[in-house]
């Protein structure tokens, strides 16, 4: 693991160091704090936070984000918007390709990484896969790397589930939670334009770029039933 101090970070995100700071203070940047009060950046962490944020504008509000995902998934009911903002969500799904929907549908959802005290895969049964694991939603060639459970648990059961698999916070750990605002309960997998956006947010480029393609295509789908 290489780790980078608060100033060579700043530089790499282009923000002040307090920012940096406060991104750590938060969780959104994985790192430590030494006895002198100083912080080390984790360089991993970092460059997913660079590849998330890469490009102009900001991130989409989260309820519309979900609304857009929902929508190329073709279950726009699963999030309740008003019809203004609908209309606003599928004018973006027609204005921004599907490289762009990734970058700014990624802030709607908070990813946690734990270790468990077993690697029985156990947690999987109580969550609702998405990313690589969840590929078999999508129509892509990529393999399933079975290193990690990656998915989703609803907020409300969100402490039940640490409690219940013995979860510990770990930056390395092999299970990747997702919170998500109580729209997917007894589901199999999460919509497919989830899934996609979810693989789309690797820093892996076989799997960003998996994650885009699928995509695209629904997005391409999407645009042809409303131009007929």
């Amino acid at each position: 693991m290489h780790e980078l101090t608060t100033d060579e970070a700043r530089k790499r995100l282009d923000v002040s160091p307090q920012h940096v700071r406060a991104l750590l203070r938060a969780g959104k940047l994985d790192g430590r704090q030494l006895s002198s009060g100083a912080w080390l950046v984790d360089e991993d962490s970092l460059e997913r936070r660079i590849a998330l944020s890469v490009g102009r504008g900001r991130n989409w509000s989260a309820v519309s984000s979900w609304a857009l995902l929902c929508e190329l998934s073709g279950e726009p009911t699963l999030v309740t918007i008003s019809e203004r903002t609908r209309a606003r969500v599928r004018e973006r799904i027609r204005a921004c390709d599907a490289e762009e929907i990734a970058r700014r549908v990624a802030g709607r959802t908070t990813v946690t990484r734990y270790e468990a005290d077993s690697r029985d895969f156990r947690a999987g049964a109580d969550m609702i896969p998405t990313g690589e694991l969840a590929l078999e939603v999508l129509d892509t060639d990529l393999a399933f790397q079975e290193r990690t459970l990656e998915g989703y648990v609803s907020v409300a059961r969100m402490k039940e589930f640490i409690r219940e698999h013995m979860l510990i916070p770990d930056r390395h750990g092999f299970i990747e939670i997702y919170e998500e605002p109580g729209i997917m309960a007894g589901r199999a997998f999460a919509p497919a334009a989830v899934v996609a956006a979810d693989l789309a947010r690797s820093t892996a480029t076989r799997v960003h770029s998996a994650g885009v393609t699928a995509l695209e295509g629904m997005r391409q789908r999407w645009l042809a039933t409303r131009t007929k």
